[in-house]
């Protein structure tokens, strides 16, 4: 069984003002994590879980006309619906990936990666240009080598490097840090124990 067996990651970055709404990253990162062999799931925001109603927030084209018509309610209300999946999906999760564009605004981001640090959950940046150019506001959710607390630096140049420092937590070359928490893990070890155990 590998460390990260029944781990939620959640694939969190900029969609708004991203030309593709931040859909080919996650489906290249999904795609580097199923050929990897590691048994986690991955919540991708751009196609949401849970049928038609959650799939809002998507629709990039509807939300534009909404502000350009000025139906500010319509709006808000559009976006209040999709943010609390989103930061929902960030309370499920065991981790997150974070994709970090500091040429482009990133609030919904932002907002992820403050609910996920307030819980405590380990992150993993991509940024281009990796620690050189990661936002000087975000330095103080990064983790910079931390041997004595098990803690490696969590900013990326890449979603090739997190695949691989995945890949290594799951087999065990770097040992889990305190803030890895797999509670679906934990439950199917002991429900496997309590189906196995004679009464």
């Amino acid at each position: 069984m590998g460390k990260l067996d029944y781990a939620c990651g959640y694939l969190s970055g900029g969609m708004e003002y991203v030309k593709d709404h931040g859909v080919e990253w996650r489906r290249k990162f999904i795609k580097l994590i199923a050929e990897s062999g590691i048994k986690i799931d991955l919540i991708d925001p751009t196609d949401k879980p849970g049928g038609y109603d959650v799939k809002i927030g998507e629709n990039k084209a509807y939300q534009e006309t909404l502000q350009k018509e000025g139906r500010w309610e319509e709006l808000r209300q559009y976006v209040k619906a999709y943010r609390r999946y989103d930061l929902r999906f960030v309370d499920i999760s065991d981790f997150l990936v974070v994709v970090v564009d500091p040429k482009i605004p990133q609030w919904g981001t932002s907002n992820e990666v403050y609910t996920a640090e307030q819980q405590h959950k380990p992150m993993f940046f991509i940024c281009d240009g990796g620690l050189a150019n990661f936002p000087r506001w975000l330095f103080d959710v990064a983790d910079l080598d931390n041997p004595a607390k098990n803690k490696r630096c969590n900013v990326f140049q890449s979603i090739e490097e997190v695949v691989a420092e995945l890949v290594s937590l799951d087999i065990g070359v770097h040992p889990l840090s305190d803030e890895w928490v797999l509670v679906r893990k934990n439950l199917e070890i002991q429900r496997l124990k309590t189906t196995s155990t004679p009464i």
